[in-house]
């Protein structure tokens, strides 16, 4: 009968202990499909279209080495020593070592607690402490000694424990997302830096040749005042385009010395013992392709992390929940206790004590009611975050496509204006060659061609820009992610994957081309008890 009893009570704790009070999680979802500024995608045939596959989460996914589309071996090495010395960085990778302790620590109370207490006393009682009449009786020394160890084991019945470290382990997985975030940011920054400095060594060059023409334009119009040939007011004019253009020159020059400062802190370094080689601005804009499909953003760690904070939140609730249930823990103790350190090992020295304990809420002055409330209200808030999340992604990728088209046609523009005035410079210098115009009417042609190189060179340079903002915020590539399979559960296996935004193919691209081929899915996160030691700077 004492069996049965105790199968029962054994069979109904066992079912308890699953009982989970968090909500079922559910992740908000938006419209699928294609950017609206993405160009359309055309009809191709299978060979023409490369891979194809329907999208998942996969912000678990390697990113890869992105900008290595730009095929700049100097570039890769800032990247390189961006991703290794900047301290930033460094500071959030404690962050997440913090937050994974965290994470173990919650863990642990999955566990029984097991301690030890060894003491060792020597106390003498008097007739008071005896009860007896003083000088009554005489009382010997006494020796405590003694060794237990004690164990605790709360039983999760309504999932408090559980919930608590489902709370910090996807904590711990948005602060990993997080440190992703700031590595693909730190990324186009180091990028755009990069050619914003090339860009500066062009336009500084160009703006050189610029003050040497006009230089030249004004001392022949001082000669031509000498004679009396133009008035004073042609000179003055050009004197102010002259020191206009030194002006320019001095900005640019400067703008090139804060811009060296600003990249030699990214990659960990004092700007004294960073120097940024000399080189104009050739890299080439990167192909688009047709109809990129918004299921890109699944890699994106911001959104990603945004999702934990949501998981995060969402178990809080249950923890809330389950105040208003009874705790239920089992304690015992076990050792051994003797007044002679010789004896007390013995088998007659040995004490023991086991026992359950419970502890319900009956009055709390509606701190239980109040505590359910906010955490409600906190996941309302992170739903509400997440959302706003996705949509700044999506507008982050509109933006960034209206602007390529925009530049795009901007750049066609250009070429035309720039090929425009090259051609006049060239008739000039050949008329100049041969008598038939004046050296002023050639510097003038020459100086138009160099107005026009510039713009060029700008133009250039903020299509650079633009297509590195768009693969940040595509989350580092523009080609469709991986599958990766998606679970949760008990096992200690936590997915850091959002839930898709869209199931749209992609086909292979440029970037794709050049990512490195060993990219695979990254599965599941494993989070294990053993302590964190580190988290890697690379990708």
């Amino acid at each position: 009968m004492k069996a049965t009893k105790f199968a029962a009570v054994l069979l109904l704790t066992t079912a308890l202990a699953g009982c989970d009070l968090a909500p079922k999680m559910h992740i908000p979802g938006f419209g699928t499909g294609s950017f609206k500024e993405a160009a359309p995608l055309p009809q191709l045939s299978p060979e023409e279209a490369g891979s194809w596959k329907v999208g998942q989460p996969s912000a678990a996914l390697p990113r890869g080495e992105w900008w290595r589309v730009f095929g700049d071996e100097n570039l890769n090495t800032l990247e390189d020593s961006a991703q290794a010395g900047n301290e930033n960085l460094k500071a959030m990778v404690a962050r997440v070592q913090q937050a994974r302790a965290a994470a173990q620590v919650a863990s642990s109370y999955l566990w029984p607690q097991i301690d030890n207490t060894t003491s060792a006393a020597r106390r003498q009682i008097n007739a008071a402490q005896a009860g007896v009449p003083a000088g009554s009786a005489t009382f010997p020394v006494q020796n405590d000694i003694g060794t237990i160890f004690g164990l605790s084991y709360e039983i999760d019945l309504f999932g408090t424990v559980r919930n608590q470290r489902k709370a910090a382990i996807d904590e711990a997985l948005s602060a990993q997302e997080t440190l992703q975030s700031m590595r693909l940011a730190l990324q186009a920054d180091v990028a755009d830096m990069y050619f914003g400095l090339q860009a500066l060594d062009r336009e500084i060059n160009i703006l050189e040749r610029g003050v040497q023409v006009r230089s030249d334009s004004v001392d022949i119009l001082r000669k031509r005042v000498t004679t009396g040939t133009i008035t004073e007011l042609d000179l003055s004019s050009n004197v102010v385009d002259l020191e206009t253009t030194r002006t320019q020159l001095q900005q640019a020059q400067s703008d090139r010395q804060v811009m060296e400062h600003a990249l030699a802190v990214l990659i960990g370094k004092a700007p004294a013992d960073f120097t940024f080689e000399k080189k104009p601005l050739t890299a080439q804009i990167p192909v688009i392709p047709a109809g990129i499909p918004s299921s890109v953003l699944e890699r994106r760690p911001d959104i990603s992390a945004a999702q934990h904070d949501l998981a995060a939140a969402n178990a809080g609730i249950g923890v809330a929940k389950a105040a208003f249930f009874p705790r239920i823990s089992l304690t015992g103790t076990g050792g051994f206790e003797s007044t002679r350190l010789p004896d007390l090992f013995k088998w007659s020295s040995r004490t023991w004590s086991i026992g359950p304990s419970m502890s319900l809420p009956i009055f709390t002055g509606g701190r239980n009611t109040a505590n359910l409330a906010a955490s409600r209200a906190t996941y309302d808030e992170y739903v509400a975050k997440y959302r706003e999340q996705v949509l700044e992604a999506f507008r982050d990728v509109e933006d960034s496509l209206t602007q390529l088209k925009s530049l795009s046609a901007q750049a066609q523009a250009q070429q035309t204006a720039t090929d425009a005035a090259r051609q006049a410079e060239k008739i000039a210098t050949l008329r100049y060659d041969s008598g038939d115009l004046g050296y002023l009417e050639t510097i003038s042609a020459r100086r138009d061609a160099l107005a026009t190189e510039r713009s060029e060179v700008q133009v250039q340079q903020a299509r650079l820009s633009a297509t590195i903002r768009l693969i940040r915020a595509l989350g580092g590539s523009w080609d469709a992610p991986a599958d990766v399979p998606v679970s949760a559960g008990e096992t200690g296996a936590v997915d850091v994957a959002p839930a898709p935004l869209a199931a749209a193919p992609a086909p292979a691209t440029a970037v794709q081309q050049a990512a490195p081929a060993a990219e695979k899915p990254a599965g599941k996160f494993k989070f294990n008890l053993k302590p964190a030691t580190d988290v890697p700077l690379n990708k």
